[in-house]
């Protein structure tokens, strides 16, 4: 998630540094590799890598060139463990680069209290109360391609409870929200059904945690939904075959036509 946003957030027009402590990785994308299989990723990397995409392991350098910071951490199993995780980096690193008023945007599915957490922590490892925001930016759950769910989304939500940081999220957002990125010749291709311009809703940070479990939990009852709805039709599949044998239409010498 967080290379596809890097590159997506290059693609609005914004200045983007990516930072992992994978030096294998790095140097992988750094010589022109794509690391996964994503529809236009390729494209959007070789198009900006090296100029508004650049690659590092120096996230206290990358904390102070920037005025958003997002989190994509993938963990799925263990909750604890992701929040641990969270708290170690922003502990020991994001807290001790924040030198101007910055914003930490949470990416990932977390428990809801965790941006109230993460806040504790920076706080608690010396930066100013003012000087920082801890908000959620929940991706919409969808069956196509992270590209096109991040630059043609159903609805943009942003969680954060102060106007500063809900000004910050509408400029990042602003290329979609105001038509203009997909204006551009070079943007990538409208997946069908899509919104243009998406609405962008500002909610609390507490409710974009609950938003973010409610949409993946209502994505999962659809397709379980659709899922059992199949299972009814195989095992139906053969009564309906004789059915239809038995019921196909026949000429006068008794051949079915």
């Amino acid at each position: 998630m967080g290379l596809v946003a890097g590159a997506c957030f290059a693609d609005m027009g914004h200045e983007v540094t990516l930072v992992d402590n994978d030096q294998q990785k790095l140097a992988a994308l750094k010589s022109g590799q794509v690391p996964i299989h994503e529809q236009f990723l390729p494209e959007l990397l070789s198009r900006h890598r090296g100029q508004r995409l650049n690659f590092s392991d120096d996230l206290q350098a990358a904390v102070r060139s920037s005025s958003a910071i997002f989190v994509a951490v993938a963990l799925r199993r263990r909750t604890a463990a992701m929040r641990t995780y969270l708290c170690g980096v922003v502990a020991r690193e994001i807290s001790g680069a924040i030198d101007g008023y910055k914003i930490v945007v949470e990416k990932s599915t977390v428990p809801v209290y965790t941006s109230e957490w993460v806040r504790k922590i920076i706080l608690r490892n010396g930066a100013e109360g003012d000087s920082f925001d801890v908000c959620l930016q929940p991706g919409v759950p969808a069956r196509r391609d992270r590209s096109h769910r991040l630059l043609f989304p159903d609805r943009i939500v942003v969680g954060c409870d102060s106007e500063q940081c809900a000004d910050v999220l509408r400029a990042v957002y602003a290329p979609l929200c105001d038509g203009s990125y997909y204006k551009r010749a070079d943007a990538i291709p409208q997946p069908d059904r899509s919104q243009i311009p998406p609405p962008l809703i500002v909610t609390s940070t507490k409710s974009a945690e609950l938003i973010k479990h409610a949409s993946n939990a209502f994505l999962a009852m659809k397709i379980s939904f659709i899922n059992a709805v199949a299972s009814i039709c195989e095992s139906w599949a053969p009564t309906f075959s004789r059915f239809a044998k038995e019921s196909e239409p026949t000429h006068a010498s008794g051949r079915a036509f």
